[in-house]
């Protein structure tokens, strides 16, 4: 099953993180982008997204940050909506987003464990993270 995936944030954050995807990826398919930009009333936004939820059964939300205005809109709908096989994840890294986007593209997300395997590629993506003295002084962890 592929999942449809809908990156939201503040700003440009989802175009940019959609082009980086395409560079990345050789492509940006089943990816929707909605930005909370100046040119977007937050109504305008959570009617935009919400649409998207409603003409996809299966949808992967990644969110820019947690907490944020894009998050707690969609949220609340998914939440007041009962949506099923809707999920957010927020607060990525390009790594983990990519890991999702090509996990979906090669039919790799298992409905029947896509909680475990979302929750996996969150922890995974914790130990991608460095800090560069540390790295500068070999104790980079691969």
């Amino acid at each position: 099953m592929i999942y449809s995936i809908g990156i939201i944030g503040h700003g440009n954050y989802p175009d940019g993180v959609r082009s980086a995807l395409e560079l990345l990826a050789g492509t940006s398919e089943y990816i929707s982008c909605f930005n909370l930009n100046d040119k977007t009333t937050h109504e305008q936004f959570k009617e935009n997204v919400s649409e998207f939820l409603d003409q996809n059964e299966n949808a992967i939300i990644i969110a820019d940050m947690t907490g944020g205005a894009p998050f707690q809109s969609i949220a609340q709908i998914i939440l007041e909506e009962n949506k099923k096989n809707h999920y957010i994840i927020s607060s990525l890294s390009l790594n983990a987003i990519l890991d999702v986007y090509l996990k979906n593209s090669m039919n790799q997300l298992d409905p029947e464990n896509i909680e475990g395997q979302l929750k996996h590629i969150i922890d995974a993506s914790v130990g991608l993270m460095q800090f560069l003295p540390n790295i500068v002084k070999g104790s980079l962890k691969m």
